[in-house]
């Protein structure tokens, strides 16, 4: 595993650009099976309005973005994280693991007792990266706690799926560093 730094992203330590290109290509490439042809995972106006709210976080090794995660307040008590992306060039490093672990750590920071995420998962045929997300996070416990339409996510986003999918909420009680 190699040493990346970790941080809050500002508009000052990413370049908004190459961040979306990347996190869209990530996506593109992971689910491509299950949204149409031209949906966007994230665009620039909506990543901006995250930075500015302080809830991306970046990995870097030297200027080279790493990886990102969005961690989104839901309650005090309760974060989330979703929009996990690794940079193709750093797969398999364990830039995914810092990224959630460092997610929990701020989580905490900010008062959270409980992380949740939600996985989408097609419903008419077996989907082989999100078998080993869902395994993964089990590993690293997350719980599997209920089960949604698409919408539950995202209000308005299965117009933009060419597959039937389910969102599974997964959560994980965060407990401090001893």
């Amino acid at each position: 595993m190699q040493d990346f730094s970790l941080h809050i992203a500002s508009k000052d330590n990413v370049d908004l650009n190459s961040l979306c290109i990347m996190i869209n290509k990530v996506y593109r490439k992971a689910e491509d099976e299950i949204w149409h042809k031209n949906h966007e995972r994230i665009s620039i106006e909506r990543l901006t309005e995250i930075i500015e709210k302080e809830e991306l976080l970046i990995a870097k090794n030297d200027k080279t973005l790493v990886g990102c995660i969005h961690l989104e307040p839901v309650s005090n008590s309760l974060h989330k994280f979703k929009m996990l992306a690794a940079n193709p060039q750093f797969k398999g490093m364990g830039v995914g693991s810092k990224l959630i672990k460092f997610a929990e750590k701020t989580a905490i920071e900010r008062g959270a007792s409980k992380m949740q995420l939600e996985l989408l998962i097609p419903t008419e045929f077996i989907h082989q990266d999100k078998v080993f997300l869902h395994n993964w996070y089990s590993r690293i416990g997350y719980k599997e706690i209920s089960e949604h339409s698409v919408d539950y996510c995202h209000e308005g986003i299965s117009k933009f799926l060419k597959t039937p999918c389910k969102a599974v909420v997964y959560q994980k009680p965060l407990v401090l560093p001893k």
